[in-house]
């Protein structure tokens, strides 16, 4: 047996041990601090800064859920308006949630037996990248036609 290769293997365990240890670490930073640079940016009507190579911005997502956890409610306002393809055993919340986000981009309502047993949440957390802004998202758009109806 070549010890060195068992070497090298055990020392990249370790490495990579270390190196997920530290990621934990990075991420309970973020997390502490997350909250509150997102206050800053609030309290300074920014959605988004530039800084050191990164964008810092304000992601925001519109998720749906059922009301009062009622989610057999749902299930039965899918099937009624002929979204069962949404449905298994329950539904996909992130499918239905990508699915309201459409339908409000699209500035169509939801049918009124469903709406009535969702409840509809902004997530709002904060990211980084180092490309340029894409296009407005299903989100933005669902939440600006929320905000302004026609």
């Amino acid at each position: 047996m070549d010890i060195e290769l068992a070497r090298r293997f055990g020392a990249l365990v370790k490495e990579k041990r270390d190196l997920e240890a530290e990621l934990r670490r990075v991420k309970d930073e973020m997390g502490t601090l997350e909250p509150l640079v997102l206050d800053e940016m609030q309290n300074n009507q920014m959605d988004r800064m530039h800084l050191d190579g990164q964008t810092i911005y304000m992601h925001r997502i519109l998720t749906s859920k059922a009301k009062g956890g009622n989610r057999n409610a749902v299930v039965a306002a899918l099937k009624a308006e002929g979204l069962g393809d949404l449905v298994a055993e329950g539904y996909n919340a992130n499918s239905l949630s990508a699915w309201v986000r459409e339908q409000l981009a699209a500035d169509e309502p939801l049918p009124p037996l469903l709406a009535a047993t969702l409840d509809l949440e902004e997530i709002v957390s904060i990211r980084g990248r180092q490309s340029a802004a894409p296009a407005e998202s299903k989100s933005a758009a669902a939440l600006r036609n929320l905000e302004n109806p026609s």
